[in-house]
């Protein structure tokens, strides 16, 4: 997964907020869920999860064509997602376009 202004993608950003002992758990789940569906999804791109060091979120980060892949795909797991969300004390989700990237030469 590349993170670029090309290809007018859509990027789901999703912010958990969680307890430390129940980070992994989630962490966890998201990648079980991640992997089940990878490959099967019309417009998925691609899927990063990623821990805060204290402990107290989990963030996902995926790449879709388009919000209308996203909406069918939230459709269609809307159940299981919302059973993640006992995982984590609330969850923050919207959907972003690159604005801007700056990268290091040779990168």
């Amino acid at each position: 997964m590349l993170v670029s202004r090309e290809g007018n993608l859509i990027t789901l950003i999703n912010v958990f907020e969680t307890k430390p002992e129940q980070q992994q758990a989630l962490l966890d789940e998201l990648s079980r869920f991640a992997e089940s569906v990878k490959g099967d999804e019309p417009g998925l791109i691609g899927v990063a999860l990623h821990r805060s060091t204290d402990g107290l979120r989990v963030v996902n980060y995926a790449q879709w064509r388009s919000e209308e892949d996203l909406g069918r795909f939230v459709k269609k797991y809307h159940e299981q997602m919302n059973a993640q969300l006992q995982l984590a004390e609330r969850a923050n989700a919207h959907v972003y376009e690159v604005a801007s990237l700056s990268a290091q030469a040779g990168d």
